[in-house]
């Protein structure tokens, strides 16, 4: 046992490769301590905060000083572990209001002879996006009933780049006459994006990026390269439920709605009459599998009649992705929620599926973070699928601070001027 290592002074990594990852759930903050080799990463240290019940309300800050205070919190405790302090973060961000979606949109050449270079590219990323942006944002701005000026784009990559049909990662240097790029954008409303930026700023680190953690979770996986990839990801935090879609290879969409594990600690503490906390003690031993016989049944029945609620929910919010013909058949879960017996029996059930387009019954696995296989945790603490969104925040940043590939270059400088 390393008995010294608590009391070691903490130094400033210099090799410009260390970062933090900062998961902002509502029940609890994660922060992980990371540094990248190439494009893998290991975590050096974790840190973890519980957040009081009127910090966060469905994935949204409702206090922000005391977000600040469990931020910094967890932070030290990470850097702690790790013997080194961060100047560079990456930041999640989820919620029901946090909504996202890929759009594909084609560009005619003038000239098909002539090969593109970096000023065309330029050119057809900034209208291609800028048309997309329009798209995305008056259609969160209907179903969410903000003004479209209250909409801010969270974070955009790019998805798939097409020439007259032919897939490349690097469209310069190629004649053709149709440049079909497929863009994959995240919104949220002015005043949840403006609190994470609060928090940002009060944490004082270089921002990478704030990220949409379900579309963090669709690139976990290595499957960015794979164009038969397909899956559904569901996240059952302590506030919403989120779910993206990726089918051939690309992200459909992100979408979320506010039942998480508080809804069935909520039902646990009114049928037993106890309080939150207390209600939430036996939640987790029930989902441990470590109360008694009698306990264990009284639990199951409170726990049963809310999942059929939060099964509806998935229903409704997976029918909002409208345009899908066949859904993938792999559904794959994270978050504490997930851990909830009752959750993975009734994603078993064939009742809900009846009315979805599955080619065939779909295959159900929690995320485990042992298949994030570009990042590797050297603390040994990250095991659960409650630890597959911090690990998957940590598997984007490689991205970041790697060589980026031009197409992303460039559009990360037009995200840039939409984000002002």
């Amino acid at each position: 046992m390393d008995f010294f290592r608590p009391f070691r002074r903490i130094k400033t990594s210099t090799n410009g490769n260390s970062f933090l990852v900062l998961d902002i759930g509502t029940d609890q903050i994660k922060a992980l301590v990371c540094v990248a080799e190439g494009s893998k990463g290991r975590v050096l240290g974790v840190g973890k905060k519980q957040q009081k019940l009127g910090d966060m309300q469905g994935g949204v800050v409702t206090d922000i000083a005391s977000v600040i205070a469990n931020c910094i919190t967890a932070i030290k405790e990470a850097e702690r572990m790790a013997g080194i302090t961060t100047t560079k973060m990456i930041l999640g961000i989820s919620g029901e209001l946090v909504k996202g979606a890929t759009s594909t949109t084609s560009y005619v050449r003038r000239d098909a002879n002539s090969k593109i270079d970096l000023a065309e590219l330029k050119n057809i990323v900034h209208k291609i996006q800028w048309r997309a942006f329009d798209i995305v944002r008056s259609q969160l701005a209907h179903e969410t009933g903000y003004n479209e000026i209250d909409v801010k784009l969270v974070n955009a990559a790019i998805v798939d780049t097409r020439i007259d049909g032919y897939k490349v990662s690097n469209p310069i240097g190629f004649q053709g006459k149709e440049v079909t790029l497929s863009i994959f954008n995240a919104f949220a409303p002015l005043v949840h994006y403006g609190a994470l930026q609060t928090i940002a700023a009060e944490i004082d680190r270089e921002l990478l990026a704030i990220a949409a953690e379900p579309y963090a979770l669709t690139r976990c996986l290595g499957n960015e390269d794979n164009s038969q990839f397909g899956a559904i990801f569901i996240d059952i935090g302590a506030g919403t439920t989120d779910i993206a879609i990726v089918r051939n290879g690309t992200v459909e969409g992100t979408k979320m709605f506010t039942l998480g594990g508080r809804m069935f600690t909520k039902r646990l503490a009114q049928s037993l009459n106890i309080s939150f906390q207390e209600a939430e003690d036996i939640k987790i031993a029930y989902s441990n599998d470590k109360l008694e016989r009698q306990s264990h049944r009284i639990v199951r029945e409170a726990m049963q009649m809310d999942c059929d609620v939060w099964l509806s929910g998935v229903v409704l919010t997976i029918e909002e992705f409208l345009d899908l013909d066949v859904l993938p058949s792999k559904i794959l879960l994270s978050g504490g929620g997930a851990l909830l017996p009752e959750i993975k029996e009734a994603l078993e059930t064939r009742e809900w599926m009846k009315a979805m387009p599955f080619a065939k019954k779909p295959q159900i696995n929690f995320l485990n973070p042992k298949m994030i296989s570009n990042i590797s945790d050297e603390t040994k603490t990250l095991n659960s699928a409650q630890d597959a969104v911090p690990l998957a925040l940590a598997n984007l940043a490689l991205s970041f601070i790697g060589e980026e590939a031009l197409p992303a270059k460039v559009l990360k400088k037009v995200v840039r001027l939409m984000q002002i």
